[in-house]
């Protein structure tokens, strides 16, 4: 973890969470922070290509893990246009093929962190994100 990166990323990882639809009016589904969590994990356990390649697939699980891999793309590239839901796994498919899959699992594993840090910032709720846009 790169302390000073992962100070850079908080305000971006915060912007990330409204432009990807992750929060909404002030709120976040409380298992987003698990999901984010998980994530960490999985990278921490296994490989940063499996654990992308995991969370780019569109899953049973409440939160829309698609939507954690935008927010990552988002916080690294200071992305703000659409963004495709394997643009990640694209960019460390890219990063190994030239060697420099090292440099992209700390980005990521930073941008995970900087995430979870943000998600500090918002309301946390239990209900659907459909029902948390209806209050």
């Amino acid at each position: 973890m790169n302390k000073k990166r992962v100070d850079e990323y908080i305000p971006r990882a915060y912007r990330a969470l409204s432009d990807v639809g992750i929060a909404d009016k002030g709120m976040i589904n409380a298992s987003y922070k698990g999901q984010i969590a998980s994530f960490g994990a999985m990278i921490a356990m296994g490989s940063v290509l499996s654990a992308v390649a995991l969370f780019s697939a569109r899953g049973k699980t409440v939160a829309d893990r698609t939507k954690l891999m935008k927010a990552i793309y988002a916080v690294i590239h200071g992305a703000t246009e659409e963004i495709e839901d394997t643009a990640l796994f694209d960019y460390v498919q890219e990063e190994k093929n030239r060697g420099k899959i090292r440099f992209a699992k700390e980005k990521i594993t930073d941008a995970a962190i900087a995430l979870k840090l943000a998600m500090n910032l918002y309301k946390l709720t239990e209900k659907d994100q459909d029902d948390a846009a209806n209050i």
